[in-house]
């Protein structure tokens, strides 16, 4: 068997652009590892002319699990370039790499890019709001994603626009959350406003600050972030796109980073604490099978009985933290 192949994937698109800065983004991540990182989109890539990315046709995940097979690769470690937990990571590429029968070979993905807080991400985007010139009272500024089917996707959305007003000192006004797009239905209403109403309400120098990571039909400089804003900011609005996040220069960092930190086994971490808790409550009961009736009172078999406890729970902090390092 032939090791590790890290894929750095995105949700893809039909624009060259995207590919073209995927496959810059996935060797400056390589650099950092010290391992080569392969560029993969999900989906849409593959229809790009291979004329208009160097003659290299791109790879979409599904061709690269079949490599992956061929080559006879232990496992596949994704690098979701995505904000939030996207179907596209949580359901699709699982499904997708069942469906390829991989045998022995194991898929690990990592962490979307907001982690446990998005504190990374506030940081670059605060500089990136700044890079469009942009200071405290100049004007509105409104946090715009593409807009998503998964709630916990759209709430990481909220917490960065929560954390960018607590970090600038802004209120609620003065940095709006919005979607680009939205699906029908009532079910989805968790997207709203739209840009193109938050646009309504804008005032000064508005800034929409992107929450976008590659260029693309979406977020290219001829996009349909731009195109909305053209067509419905009020005519005495100025307003300024943001840089994307992946221009940011911290972003290899912060991919590399997903990568080091592996995931738990839930389910062996949950049988483990639950074993040391049950031994903690037997050891008072193990005290008094070995020594003999009288021996200790109770204040010392107390002391005993807690330092056997913390005994347990120190070896339990040991051995995760041995596995975590091993892994990384």
């Amino acid at each position: 068997m032939a090791g590790t192949r890290i894929l750095l994937v995105d949700n893809g698109s039909y624009e060259p652009a995207a590919t073209l800065a995927l496959r810059g983004l996935a060797q400056e991540v390589g650099k950092l590892i010290g391992q080569p990182v392969h560029p993969v989109s999900t989906m849409h890539s593959t229809k790009i002319d291979p004329v208009l990315l160097g003659g290299v046709p791109a790879v979409i995940f599904e061709g690269a699990v079949a490599q992956a097979k061929a080559d006879g690769i232990d496992e596949l470690v994704v690098l979701p370039l995505f904000i939030g937990p996207s179907r596209a990571i949580t359901e699709y590429l699982p499904k997708v790499f069942a469906d390829a029968q991989p045998g022995k070979m194991k898929l690990r993905i990592r962490e979307p890019l907001f982690g446990d807080d998005g504190a990374e991400l506030t940081g670059m985007l605060a500089d990136n709001l700044r890079e469009t010139g942009w200071t405290k009272g100049s004007g509105t500024v409104l946090l715009c994603d593409h807009g998503s089917p998964t709630p916990e996707v759209t709430a990481c959305r909220n917490a960065l626009a929560a954390s960018l007003r607590k970090e600038l000192g802004l209120q609620p006004e003065e940095l709006i959350a919005c979607s680009m797009e939205r699906r029908e239905g009532a079910e989805y209403d968790f997207n709203e406003p739209l840009l193109e109403h938050a646009l309504q309400g804008a005032k000064g120098d508005a800034v929409i600050l992107m929450l976008f990571l590659l260029p693309g039909r979406h977020a290219g400089p001829d996009g349909d972030v731009g195109t909305i804003a053209k067509e419905h900011a009020p005519a005495d609005l100025r307003w300024k796109l943001s840089p994307l996040l992946g221009t940011h220069f911290s972003l290899p960092a912060l991919l590399m980073m997903r990568h080091d930190l592996p995931p738990v086994n839930l389910k062996a971490a949950k049988n483990i604490v639950i074993g040391a808790i049950m031994l903690s409550l037997l050891w008072p009961a193990a005290i008094s099978l070995c020594l003999p009736k009288g021996t200790l009172n109770l204040p010392e078999r107390l002391l005993l009985w807690l330092g056997g406890v913390a005994v347990i729970l120190g070896g339990v902090y040991f051995y995760f933290r041995a596995k975590s390092r091993k892994k990384a």
